[in-house]
């Protein structure tokens, strides 16, 4: 049975697989909020730093079923429960 690793290869490919994620989290943002039970929530406005000696530069966040993805190192907007959600992993 094969083990499939995270090589150097498919590092690198992580932003442009998840780029159209990023994009549609940015367009359908209203959507999102109201499947996690956040509408009319305060957006933040947030740069997500980029990880040093990653290539990783996609951030994944769950809240209530409602997938939400943001691009690191560019400012972008999200609902402060998001937002606190980053903020308690460390991931801000």
């Amino acid at each position: 049975m094969a083990i499939k690793t995270n090589t150097t290869r498919t590092v690198e490919r992580t932003s442009s697989a998840l780029i159209g994620k990023c994009e549609a989290t940015e367009k359908n943002m209203k959507q999102l909020m109201e499947r996690a039970g956040c509408a009319g929530a305060a957006m933040k406005s947030v740069m997500l730093p980029m990880i040093p000696g990653s290539k990783d530069d996609v951030q994944y966040v769950g809240l209530n079923g409602a997938d939400f993805y943001f691009l690191r190192g560019k400012r972008c907007e999200m609902p402060e429960p998001v937002f606190e959600i980053l903020r308690n992993t460390g991931n801000l």
